[in-house]
């Protein structure tokens, strides 16, 4: 619009035209007006020049703009849909072929529990965390059929056991009834039936020693100083049980070094001593010699017990830790379970030890026990970590 108030040039809204003069008193700037239930959106600039001042008017309708913005959001809402159909259809992908290894594996899980197969599960060549998640379940399983083994053994072997003395003490008591009237001979029979009686408890308590020892309870430490009272102590219960046979019996122990422990508690230790001494009290002749000796250096602790029997068999050494396996009469296979050893060598192992078992050349036999002392003991574990660490990366 010129100084004169004509209008030059307009394309506003035929609503908007008849007020055109009105609007450009508004002054410069953006106004809304509405105009027949429409808002617009009206600026008004005003151009001052040599003629006089001339008025700019632009309109937009906003119902323009909201159209505008309907159809950018519906745009955005449909490319969100489809971005996440697109995600989520991609998300699938990937995590299916993430997980297709493992689908294989518990697919091959589910044929070896059906067969009844003892095959371990596939390991990958790649060293990714499925392999290692395989090599575990490996060991796990491993670990399982072992035990698993290891029960149906020990139940098959006590079973074995247990119906011999079972059915002696019967046919003892049996006798016994049979005696009614002859008071000797009652007296005789109960004694067996008694002695049947302290085999089967003798039975039950090792039994029961081994399945503790097995279910792997947390490992006490103890100083030397204790060891060597436990020790002494069964010097002086091995000399009393020495007299029947007129058996010598010598206990020698080293002085203890301090600060030193070992892993292995002090009932456990009199275990060890008096199984070995009982064996070799079963195994020396009459008038014969028992030694044991305690060493403690720094290689550990060493626990030696010699006597001058027969010997043992060299083709029994090899299945001498078995359950219930006893050698042949000229060593004393009579009168025990066949556990003494077994659980001398689960008290050990238990306690990262060995035991070592040898016939001497000029005669007699030698059990040797030789268990590491705390600090050793951590040195060697420091190293297997560090080495499996080494060998999974």
């Amino acid at each position: 619009m010129n100084p004169a108030r004509t209008v030059k040039v307009s394309n506003i809204p035929d609503k908007l035209f008849g007020r055109l003069t009105g609007l450009t008193r508004l002054g410069d700037g953006s106004h809304f007006i509405t105009q027949s239930h429409s808002n617009y959106l009206v600026i008004v600039r005003t151009v001052t020049t040599p003629t006089g001042d001339w008025h700019v008017v632009a309109t937009r309708d906003q119902r323009l703009t909201a159209l505008v913005v309907e159809n950018v959001t519906r745009v955005l809402i449909l490319g969100a849909v489809v971005l996440l159909i697109g995600f989520g259809l991609a998300s699938w992908l990937l995590t299916t072929a993430a997980l297709r290894p493992v689908a294989r594996m518990r697919q091959r899980a589910e044929t070896l529990r059906a067969s009844g197969s003892s095959e371990p599960l596939p390991v990958g060549p790649a060293r990714d965390e499925l392999a290692a998640l395989a090599l575990t379940l490996n060991d796990f399983i491993a670990s399982v059929r072992e035990t698993s083994a290891r029960e149906k053994q020990m139940v098959s072997d006590a079973s074995h056991e247990l119906r011999t003395p079972i059915a002696l003490l019967k046919i003892q008591l049996e006798l016994a009834h049979l005696s009614d009237g002859n008071a000797s001979a009652l007296s005789r029979d109960l004694q067996l039936a008694e002695s049947s009686v302290d085999r089967l408890s003798r039975l039950a308590t090792n039994l029961l020693t081994l399945s503790t020892l097995e279910a792997g309870h947390e490992t006490q430490f103890t100083p030397g100083k204790s060891l060597v009272v436990e020790f002494v102590a069964a010097s002086d219960r091995a000399r009393l049980l020495a007299l029947d046979k007129a058996i010598t019996v010598e206990f020698d122990v080293d002085e203890a070094i301090d600060n030193l422990s070992f892993p292995i508690s002090a009932t456990h230790f009199a275990q060890v001593i008096d199984n070995l001494i009982s064996n070799a009290l079963r195994a020396a002749p009459e008038s014969g010699e028992i030694r044991a000796r305690l060493q403690q250096d720094q290689n550990g602790l060493r626990l030696s017990v010699e006597d001058t029997g027969p010997g043992m068999a060299e083709e029994f050494i090899s299945i001498a830790f078995d359950r219930f396996t006893r050698p042949d009469a000229q060593r004393g296979g009579t009168g025990g379970s066949g556990l003494g050893l077994s659980i001398v060598s689960a008290i050990v192992s238990r306690a990262n030890g060995t035991v070592h078992l040898e016939n001497q050349p000029q005669g007699g036999f030698t059990v040797t026990v030789t268990i590491p002392y705390l600090a050793i003991l951590l040195e060697s574990s420091l190293r297997r970590h560090a080495k499996s660490f080494c060998e999974r990366f």
